[in-house]
């Protein structure tokens, strides 16, 4: 039988190919497809996948990745039937509602609210309505998806997830070449999302044949899920908001060619918080195991904080040495005059970001997301504030700058989660990590630095530098010991494909 650290390193695996893949693929997609469109049209398209992606995708079916982990134990699957139950139909209910509400206001939000170029207005239009129509279609697929995540079926997921991502990208890049516009590349979407839907329900079936939906289900659960994912659509709704603000603001403000500048590097930040969050995936259900161990749980909490700062460090480092390389062999020579500096703003907001992903997992799993809630509203209206006040001044760059100060300002919250679940386990906890990993930190900015200076820009040049001071900044890890002796062997183990006993 696998023990729990060999099937917690396997899923962390899944976990991450199911956000690198989709990576690679969008990496490889956006400029075929920027270039296609050209910068306006794909800033307009950005900004209506924002729309639809964050309006009413207020995602309840989180719950369930929680429930069936804690009560699949206790074999109390009257209760976890309950939860999905309850969550499939707030979930639909949700969509249905979202789906009209953009559809009735789809043409005042194009024309009046982001004010997009009258030779758009009709396409975007329709691409927000079809849009708005795969809001219930996603809603749904996620109850089926966060079932597979509280069952630590990562493999299935993977594999479905990634099935979607090499079709959505492999269909905008051929539509785009054929020269079909935003509309089409929307629709496309509504039906890859509809096919994800589908995929999701028959693996579910297929791992707990025991578990789905129900009319007669038990309603035991549903004030618990109501609680529970009522702290959920708060700081979803908040960080949606904030979402949908920035980006409307800046299309009205600077138009779509600028939005373009704006979300492009936004979005490769927002990859990389998806490949942290990808890695600590599969410890969310294993924490809810947990719960009646606390000396285990804070062992796993500080050694998935120890990956996060040490991961988070390289990618902050080099998108401010690196990243102006970067934007001009990926898209060209303007786009990263235009967008570097939004790059470094992004990538630190988005770095800010990770080193919340443990404390906000720990929050969710002592039953306590309200903390999560009230730090995402602060986070977000300090953030609006900030925007209305700079973006005459500082344009875009204000902008993301505000975005950055909101979230930095929510830091503390970190120190206080770790004192209030885990303080008589001994975490060592963010700070003493952050110590540690200093030393390294040095020697890969001093690295970078010399290196980026000398080498002429080019992708071998860009890979190798990367590639030398990541090492050096490995190297310089294991030298200071942030590395434990336990997790040496829990790697050599990994890399041996041998199964592990923390």
């Amino acid at each position: 039988m696998q023990s729990r650290s060999g099937k917690l390193l396997a899923n962390s695996f899944f976990s991450v190919l199911t956000w690198l893949i989709p990576i690679i693929l969008g990496l490889i997609a956006t400029p075929f497809v920027l270039k296609s469109l050209g910068a306006e049209s794909y800033g307009v398209y950005l900004v209506i996948l924002g729309f639809i992606g964050y309006s009413f995708t207020f995602n309840i079916a989180r719950s369930v990745a929680k429930y069936v982990a804690e009560y699949r134990g206790s074999g109390s699957v009257d209760k976890i039937n309950s939860a999905i139950s309850a969550a499939f139909w707030l979930n639909l209910s949700l969509g249905i509602f979202g789906a009209i509400v953009i559809a009735l206001s789809a043409e005042w939000l194009i024309r009046d609210v982001l004010q997009i170029s009258e030779q758009y207005q009709k396409a975007a239009t329709f691409a927000l309505i079809v849009g708005g129509i795969s809001i219930p279609v996603t809603l749904v697929g996620q109850v089926f998806q966060s079932i597979l995540q509280g069952e630590q079926s990562f493999g299935v997921l993977s594999l479905v997830a990634n099935l979607g991502s090499f079709l959505i990208n492999a269909g905008n890049i051929t539509l785009a070449v054929m020269g079909y516009g935003i509309d089409t590349l929307i629709v496309w979407m509504l039906v890859v999302t509809t096919l994800l839907a589908a995929l999701y329900f028959v693996a579910s079936r297929r791992s707990a044949s025991d578990l789905g939906v129900s009319f007669g289900a038990s309603r035991e659960m549903l004030r618990p899920v109501l609680v529970y994912g009522s702290s959920i659509y708060v700081y979803q709704l908040c960080g949606s908001l904030l979402l949908l603000f920035e980006r409307s603001l800046v299309i009205r403000k600077f138009g779509g060619e600028a939005a373009s500048w704006y979300i492009v590097p936004m979005t490769l930040a927002i990859y990389f918080h998806g490949f942290m969050s990808s890695l600590l995936l599969a410890v969310f259900p294993m924490m809810n195991e947990l719960l009646g161990d606390k000396g285990r749980l804070a062992m796993l909490y500080e050694k998935s904080t120890k990956v996060l700062i040490a991961l988070m460090v390289p990618f902050l480092v080099t998108a401010f040495f690196g990243g102006r390389m970067f934007l001009a062999l990926w898209i060209d020579d303007k786009f990263a005059e235009n967008a570097y500096w939004l790059f470094v703003l992004h990538a630190a907001t988005f770095s800010a970001m990770v080193l919340l992903i443990a404390p906000w997992q720990l929050n969710e799993t002592f039953n306590k997301p309200a903390i999560n809630a009230w730090i995402t509203s602060l986070s977000s209206s300090i953030a609006i504030v900030l925007m209305l006040v700079t973006v005459d001044r500082w344009h875009e760059e204000g902008v993301a700058a505000s975005r950055l100060i909101g979230v930095a300002l929510t830091l503390p919250v970190i120190i206080y989660s770790e004192r209030r679940f885990l303080s008589s386990n001994g975490v060592k906890g963010l700070v003493l990590a952050a110590i540690r990993v200093l030393p390294a930190a040095v020697v890969l900015v001093m690295a970078e630095y010399a290196l980026f200076l000398l080498v002429k820009p080019g992708w071998i040049s860009l890979i190798i530098v990367t590639f030398v001071c990541t090492l050096a900044y490995a190297g310089m890890l294991l030298l200071t010991k942030f590395i434990s002796a336990d997790e040496k062997v829990i790697l050599l183990n990994a890399l041996r494909a041998k199964r592990i006993t923390v």
